[in-house]
């Protein structure tokens, strides 16, 4: 039996108009009269950060400024756009610094409050127990410690001091400064106002 020359063994999907047959390769052939193909551009040269700089009174003691030179380079951000990106994150990290300060701020605030509220109508007087006693045992190392710090108002702090002064109370042998009045903290008692 023969097969007409259109029928295609079993198995085999019908070829769609104008593919290829399996296992040939196509042919591509330049255009005529189109010329030669016009070169690829290169790589362009690299765009110079020189004069990409840090904001008046900004400093940069982790070289981070010519890591992100590098990093524009590498994303080849025009200066311009590399020296607003870096006045832009100057602005932002200067209004964190300052958030971050108030929100400290306000904590050393509600912890002297705290403390203040804890002790009551005997403040004063436990305050200067809690100065002599931190004086007694810890001297200018704990007096620089609860500056740099901050916990010289942290209740905590104030209390544990207010107990020892208390427990040592009766000690003639304790020196150290006496609270004055007024409305001072612990802290402000302890090393004096800033």
């Amino acid at each position: 039996m023969t097969t007409p020359n259109n029928a295609l063994p079993q198995g085999s999907a019908p070829a769609q108009e104008g593919a290829l047959p399996t296992g040939s390769a196509p042919q591509i052939t330049p255009p005529e009269g189109n010329g030669p193909v016009p070169a690829q551009p290169g790589p362009q040269a690299p765009a110079s950060y020189e004069d990409v700089r840090l904001p008046p009174g900004a400093q940069d003691p982790q070289g981070l400024l010519n890591e992100f030179k590098q990093l524009a380079q590498t994303l080849n951000l025009p200066p311009q756009a590399a020296q607003q990106l870096v006045e832009w994150e100057f602005s932002r990290a200067q209004n964190l610094s300052r958030q971050q300060e108030a929100q400290h701020q306000q904590l050393l605030q509600n912890w002297a409050d705290a403390s203040k509220e804890m002790l009551g109508p005997s403040y004063e007087e436990d305050l200067a127990l809690a100065v002599r006693a931190a004086d007694t045992f810890g001297g200018e190392p704990l007096r620089q410690l609860l500056e740099e710090t901050g916990l010289g108002n942290h209740p905590v702090i104030v209390k544990t001091f207010c107990q020892i002064g208390r427990a040592t109370a009766e000690d003639s042998s304790l020196g150290g400064k006496e609270a004055s009045g007024g409305d001072k903290t612990f802290a402000e008692a302890l090393y004096g106002s800033n």
